[in-house]
């Protein structure tokens, strides 16, 4: 009894069948992974923000604070700034050591517990990030903590009783994109506080806000290191005033204004970096991230 081979044509026609599937069903298991990771980084953002609720408790229902004063001439605080997390510097000044201790992704771990919750699976690990105020150095090999989540410095010591909205205000969120920064954490948007002798606190806007005064300006920062914001299928993910977290759409890759309730950059130009973002009509205040903010819908100007 002879058996018959496989002609070429059959044996085609078979890696065709095989290269169609898998045409079909690559793309399936790549959105099924990328759903996993994205459900998540909701988990993670849910119990990070309960973990601030609980804080909260513990000091008189107050946000943490994130920003502590800086020694020199002008005095002021530490906006704008990177800070080791955790607290790896190593001789701390007296300003620094209080700037680590201070700062919103030190101050509390302990209640959440995990330096790795602050990382998204879906982020890209930034290193050899230095910051002046820490003299210019990187993290050292040994720090493996990468913070993806930035937080919302309007809340700097903030009462959480005073927030006007407290479903929708956002807590944390993707702020440096598909970046995650080793062995440094940020705070975004990052708000003007330049007189040390005064409390830094948010400052409703008006039309004479002055960004060198306490708590009258502040800014979502567009640095994503190169990365883009398109973290999770065209989307970032906020946690909210209230512990809550959901992943919501932004205007990556699009043209033309987008909507200032649900993204903090105004512009993308077709790209996945942000070329301009959303400020309130005094252009004070990022848009969407002052605690005294009601989301009625109203009308927002675009800042560079």
């Amino acid at each position: 009894m002879t058996r018959r081979a496989f002609t070429l044509i059959e044996l085609l026609v078979v890696i065709a069948i095989i290269a169609i599937l898998a045409a079909i069903l690559f793309p399936v298991f790549a959105q099924a992974k990328a759903a996993a990771k994205k459900i998540s980084s909701v988990s993670n953002l849910k119990q990070i923000g309960t973990s601030i609720q609980i804080y909260g408790g513990d000091y008189d229902d107050t946000f943490p604070i994130t920003y502590s004063p800086l020694a020199g001439t002008p005095t002021r605080y530490n906006h704008d700034r990177l800070v080791p997390t955790p607290k790896w510097f190593v001789n701390p000044t007296p300003d620094q050591e209080n700037n680590m201790n201070s700062f919103w992704s030190n101050n509390t771990q302990p209640y959440i517990k995990n330096y790795e919750m602050l990382h998204d699976s879906n982020a890209n690990e930034v290193g050899n990030i230095t910051q002046v105020s820490f003299g210019s150095i990187e993290a050292p090999a040994s720090v493996k903590t990468k913070v993806s989540y930035t937080y919302n410095a309007l809340l700097n010591g903030y009462s959480g009783t005073a927030v006007e909205s407290v479903s929708q205000l956002p807590l944390l969120w993707n702020g440096r994109g598909r970046s995650s920064l080793r062995g440094w954490a940020y705070a975004s948007p990052y708000m003007f506080c330049g007189i040390s002798s005064q409390p830094c606190r948010y400052v409703p806007p008006t039309a004479t806000c002055n960004f060198s005064a306490n708590g009258e300006g502040s800014r979502p920062s567009m640095n994503s290191y190169n990365n883009g914001y398109d973290l999770h299928s065209g989307g970032i993910i906020f946690t909210y005033a209230d512990s809550s977290a959901k992943w919501k759409k932004i205007g990556v890759k699009t043209t033309g204004a987008t909507n200032p309730l649900q993204d903090p950059f105004s512009q993308y130009d077709g790209t996945t970096q942000p070329t301009r973002r959303w400020l309130e009509p005094l252009g004070c205040h990022a848009y969407m991230f002052r605690p005294d903010f009601d989301f009625s819908q109203q009308p927002g100007i675009e800042g560079t």
